[in-house]
């Protein structure tokens, strides 16, 4: 009896450790149609998907934050899941979108974020970088963002990409550049309808649905 007590014990050990595995895997792997992201995850999950944003260079060292549990908020409310000692910050998926968006930001681009989710003028001093080399999902330009993500009749799925932020005296030359979602071109965004806000330049490095995998040097 001992011995089938000890048998159960180590096959219920390994079916946790294959579902762990599989829960880990999932933060990277492609959502399956007609699934959202969500923030339904544990720590662990959070910080393989956060980190997966950015390359190695800049992760190993990156802190984790989660996002605010109240929308509303600013990001300064959100969770550490992870101590940092670059200066980067990253962060996972936003909950109720089609596929994986999580993203690293460097300290001028996490200033951008939290001045603008709080509605407030960013004052970019500096250049501000962010990676989301796991692609984007986005509605158009200057959409609310809708309650219910299956009610969306489109998405506009951007390829994996660098944000740029340019300090407030430069954001002029930004002027003209496409704000077309759809053309895997390069393009000016707000991302909110504040007057205040400095555009975010986006620069794609692959097509929309287009992954990048980072090899290991040989």
């Amino acid at each position: 009896m001992i011995k089938s007590a000890l048998y159960a014990a180590i096959g219920f050990a390994a079916i946790s450790s294959i579902a762990l595995a599989e829960d880990l895997s999932s933060a990277t792997a492609s959502l399956p149609p007609g699934t959202f992201t969500t923030s339904a995850h544990s720590d662990e999950w959070k910080i393989a998907n956060a980190l997966s944003a950015g390359p190695a260079s800049i992760t190993e060292r990156a802190a984790v934050i989660d996002w605010p549990s109240n929308p509303n908020d600013e990001m300064s409310h959100g969770r550490v899941l992870r101590q940092g000692s670059n200066g980067w910050t990253c962060m996972p998926d936003v909950p109720g979108r089609p596929q994986h968006d999580p993203m690293c930001v460097d300290e001028t681009m996490m200033k951008w974020f939290m001045a603008t989710l709080a509605g407030k003028k960013p004052d970019i001093d500096r250049v501000g970088l962010s990676y989301m080399l796991m692609v984007e999902a986005r509605q158009g330009q200057g959409a609310t963002p809708a309650k219910d993500p299956s009610q969306v009749k489109e998405w506009f799925h951007v390829g994996p990409h660098v944000m740029v932020v340019l300090p407030d005296s430069a954001k002029d030359a930004l002027r003209g550049i496409n704000q077309d979602l759809s053309n895997n071109q390069p393009y000016t965004t707000l991302l909110s309808s504040a007057d205040v806000v400095t555009p975010l330049w986006v620069i794609p490095v692959a097509k929309g649905g287009d992954r990048i995998k980072e090899e290991p040097a040989k």
